[in-house]
Order: structure tokens, then C-alpha cells, then sequence
């Protein structure tokens, strides 16, 4: 969550063909051959509790590439060959 200088600084990093995703405040300056994209989202307990339910029930199916340790959060986002699915970030032991 970056916003104000940094946030515009950050748009200077973005190479052609990338975007800089924001959650705190959409950017006044677009990236050379790239977009800023402005995303916003509002928990819903009731559509939380139905999409965990469509996942139990089988109707829906995350494709979870790895799940890794918060610790090795950034390897896991930074350069290098990717998985393919999603990558969970585990910040607690499971019980």
C-alpha cells in the first residue's frame, strides 16, 4: 500500500507493457507504455462465507501453485521461473 511521493516515484518503475496496481489512491501520472490500475476491495462476509462454501463443496477450484512461508515471501514474488496456480503465503501454522 504506497501512495502520495512514493506511489508517483513508483510509476517511473513500470516497464512497457507493465502495471502498477494501487490500493491507496489512484495515480495522477501514467507509466510510459504501461497503466496504473486502481483497485478497491470491500470485504463481503456473506459472499466470503459463500465462496469458501463453493470451495468445500467442490463447485469451486483455486489452482494453488505453492504455499510458502511469510519469510520466503519475497523469493516468491521476485524474478525466476514461475508457478503456475497461485501462490499462498502461509503466516501462521496451520492447526
Amino acid at each position: 500500500m504506497i501512495g502520495d511521493e512514493i506511489q508517483e516515484r513508483s510509476v517511473e518503475l513500470v516497464r512497457a507493457g507493465g502495471t502498477l496496481v494501487t490500493i491507496a489512491a489512484p495515480s495522477s501520472h501514467q507509466p510510459q507504455g504501461g497503466r496504473v490500475v486502481f483497485f478497491v476491495v470491500e470485504s463481503d462476509r456473506a459472499r466470503l462465507i459463500e465462496l469458501a462454501q463453493r470451495v468445500r463443496d467442490g463447485r469451486l477450484k483455486p489452482i494453488i501453485g505453492a504455499v510458502r512461508p511469510l519469510n520466503e515471501a519475497p523469493a516468491a514474488f521476485g524474478p525466476g521461473p514461475r508457478t503456475r496456480g497461485k501462490t499462498i503465503i502461509q503466516v501462521t501454522d496451520a492447526q
